[in-house]
């Protein structure tokens, strides 16, 4: 499962078919290419009613959701928010011609990976701003950051 990061489910995808993967009086959350805006959406069924809340922002879904459904390749997977926040990763873009040595960042950033100037960092629920608060202190230049969703690779 997941050989790199969950992804976005297609827009093309018919919220119909998520269905099986919900539970009724539970919210599923649906990350979904394209949404621009949040949308609920409630489904009544001879099982109950079944809520889905579809979002392209997963942090916004993770805060409602116990469950997201991802895309793993081809396939629609439903994942515990739990794992998801397990997975999340603060990638940091360094602004240096010459970057430091690799045993500095190891120093201030044990959990690190380097790799081509990106600065890859497992957080899970902690904070991005305590990690750049560091890269401040030791004048690392940062040039951008993202937030990423790496399964296996922590």
């Amino acid at each position: 499962m997941f050989p790199g990061s969950p992804v976005r489910l297609r827009p093309a995808v018919p919220l119909h078919s998520l269905l099986p993967l919900a539970h009724p009086g539970i919210v599923l959350g649906v990350w979904l290419r394209g949404c621009t805006r949040p949308a609920a959406i409630r489904f009544h069924g001879p099982g109950g009613v079944k809520h889905l809340l579809a979002a392209e922002d997963l942090g916004y879904l993770l805060r409602r959701c116990g469950q997201v459904a991802v895309r793993d390749g081809e396939r629609v997977t439903r994942v515990p928010a739990a794992v998801l926040v397990g997975w999340r990763v603060l990638e940091i873009v360094l602004a240096a011609p010459y970057l430091p040595a690799p045993d500095q960042l190891r120093a201030l950033f044990p959990n690190a990976r380097v790799r081509e100037g990106v600065l890859a960092l497992p957080i899970g629920l902690g904070s991005a701003e305590e990690a750049l608060a560091v890269c401040a202190s030791e004048r690392l230049p940062v040039a951008a950051t993202r937030i990423e969703y790496l399964a296996g690779k922590r």
